[in-house]
């Protein structure tokens, strides 16, 4: 079996025996799967998930402590690529069809024999490899639909008011675009899959990907993939749906995914400056609070064209994303012309990126601390109008850099503090925090890895269990009580979680003399 073609399983169930026997009687890796773990209940599977990001979890639907529905919603939420199998009874069917549109791959009926089992593995295998086959096909041919969208995103034509808003909707609909919704907001998404050339197969994989959660279609613009997506509402899904687009490019392609995204929009006229847009967000713009790249609303409405030439595209993104070493060499380079015209540019997109980014006090400020308010500038000898320029560059290189470390640093910051200010909320979750602080799960649980090091799930459990050792050291509280101080309604489960941390149950705690 080819080692792409194994693909990594999870399996839970709550029956020791059942579990055991499906995890050491499966011949795996003959049917094209790798297992990488196994869990009792709902709650460890998750934690599984966010740690080894598997291709398939295979679930029993009814399980102590967060049932396969929830399960799935949640591994929905976290890591859209992984495939769901449930194991269910007759009576459980009609229940498990409440979680279709969570990745269920597969309902598999219990009471079930391991040759049987193995047989539905070897299908589920199959339906695997079809999807992620499917996102290398190549298209059969032109859409017909490109005709009319590619000069709608790519020229300007439109911004010259040579069709009404009317004939652009009218022939969007000939087109069959979007036909079945009638009041369309649009949005412009921009996507980069690593370094090369953007391919029609790239192309019709986002289509696929996307289509799951807006009608979408898709082009190839140079190293972009051009997406124009349409929702009948609004786009409360967008950050899941790409963290699915990311995870796909990553498992697929083996490479990394970038996307930028355009401000909403009403009107098909309104499609090109969308599309340069969501490119700008794409090439310069940091990722934000739910991993997206967007231009920042200081730019909204300011009707301005930029015409990025290379000088201005190559110190743009050394500006935003670039090492002060690559900063420094970069403008020595440029101090090479002598020329006025390439300091006036160099100033003008240091300060035009520092407008988008930046409050006006700041701005003020780094022109002060680089003399750029003394006039007049220009009877400032040459050297040192350079000189100042440089300064003004690498400030604000070091404001933007520190800006995007911030926001993570915050956003993690109040993860922590959430988790410090209610681990003894048994809701209490990646889902649930995520959402207080507007951010998907994914995104929340990559930075969280990053910051403090473990995932979301380890983090709160190592807090509930040390709040838990110093309650069950310091106090004459029951167990149960414990427990429910830490978020643990279930004695058994408190338990269960306590000894595989420590190794010793609660009780073995006390009576060790651990406690008072």
């Amino acid at each position: 079996m080819n080692e792409k073609e194994l693909y990594t399983v999870v399996v839970t169930d709550d029956e020791p025996e059942l579990l055991e026997a499906v995890c050491t009687m499966i011949r795996w890796e003959e049917i094209g799967f790798r297992l990488v773990g196994s869990a009792g209940n709902g709650l460890d599977a998750l934690q599984l998930v966010e740690q080894l990001q598997p291709d398939l979890l295979l679930s029993d639907i009814h399980m102590p402590f967060i049932s396969g529905v929830e399960l799935a919603r949640q591994v929905r939420e976290l890591r859209p690529m992984t495939h769901i199998a449930f194991l269910s009874g007759y009576d459980d069917f009609e229940y498990a069809q409440k979680a279709i549109e969570y990745n269920v791959i597969s309902y598999l009926l219990k009471p079930i024999g391991m040759a049987d089992l193995t047989e539905a593995l070897r299908e589920i295998h199959k339906k695997i490899r079809r999807h992620y086959q499917s996102l290398l096909a190549p298209r059969s041919g032109q859409q017909g639909w490109e005709p009319f969208l590619a000069p709608l995103l790519l020229d300007d034509f439109t911004d010259e008011q040579e069709l009404s808003e009317e004939a652009l909707a009218a022939a969007g609909k000939a087109a069959g675009l979007f036909p079945d919704v009638p009041e369309p907001t649009f949005v412009v998404l921009a996507t980069r899959m690593g370094q090369e050339a953007a391919t029609v197969e790239m192309a019709g994989a986002v289509d696929l990907i996307l289509a799951q959660y807006y009608p979408a279609k898709s082009l190839c613009a140079g190293r972009q993939v051009l997406t124009l997506l349409a929702s009948a509402g609004d786009f409360a899904w967008l950050s899941i749906a790409l963290d699915e687009l990311g995870q796909a490019v990553g498992r697929v392609w083996g490479c990394a995914c970038t996307t930028g995204v355009s401000r909403p929009f009403h009107h098909w006229a309104k499609c090109h400056s969308a599309a340069r847009e969501a490119v700008d967000a794409l090439r310069f713009a940091a990722p934000g609070a739910d991993g997206l790249r967007r231009l920042p609303e200081a730019e909204a409405g300011s009707g301005r064209k930029t015409d990025y030439s290379a000088l201005t595209d190559q110190l743009e993104s050394l500006l935003r994303s670039g090492s002060r070493m690559e900063l420094e060499q970069y403008l020595h380079e440029l101090r090479g012309s002598r020329e006025d015209v390439t300091l006036l540019q160099i100033l003008a997109t240091a300060l035009r990126v520092l407008g988008a980014a930046a409050s006006d006090a700041q701005v003020q400020e780094l022109r002060r601390r680089c003399h750029l308010e003394e006039s007049p500038f220009s009877a400032v000898p040459e050297e040192e109008r350079w000189k100042r320029t440089a300064q003004l560059c690498l400030a604000a290189r070091e404001l933007l850099s520190s800006q995007r470390q911030g926001g993570v640093s915050l956003l993690c910051d109040k993860a922590l503090e959430d988790i410090n200010r209610n681990y003894m909320d048994e809701q209490l979750s990646l889902s649930t925090v995520s959402e207080r602080l507007h951010v998907s799960p994914n995104y929340l649980s990559a930075n969280m890895k990053k910051y403090a090091g473990d995932t979301f799930i380890n983090l709160l459990i190592k807090k509930r269990m040390e709040v838990a050792w110093e309650l069950l050291k310091t106090t004459n509280w029951k167990i149960l009580e414990v427990a429910k101080r830490c978020g643990y309604s279930d004695q058994h489960y408190f338990s269960y979680c306590f000894k595989k941390y420590y190794g010793v149950s609660p009780v073995a705690l006390r009576r060790s003399g651990g406690g008072t």
